[in-house]
């Protein structure tokens, strides 16, 4: 890895089925953002975590998670729903 590359990190933010949970995840998610030197990419992240986690509230019974992780190739966030809502 050259000199000058961060080192990877990942991060899981583990959210109960609540509607606050969104504002918690995008909230969470500038703070890491903003404290790894990524401020330039937290509007875009926010939004799409926003959007995870909505539907994951929205659209599941049980709790979720939020994971953002950082490697050489750049960021990725990825919402992780558990037990599909039965209508």
């Amino acid at each position: 890895m050259p000199k000058n590359e961060p080192e990877p990190w990942e991060y899981t933010l583990y959210i109960p089925n609540d509607p606050r949970a969104v504002t918690v995840a995008r909230r969470t998610l500038r703070l890491i953002l903003t404290m790894h030197g990524l401020i330039r990419l937290t509007d875009t992240a926010e939004l799409l975590a926003a959007e995870l986690v909505s539907n994951a509230v929205r659209h599941t019974k049980g709790p979720a998670a939020l994971r953002v992780r950082w490697s050489a190739g750049g960021a990725a966030d990825r919402g992780v729903g558990r037990e599909p809502r039965t209508s």
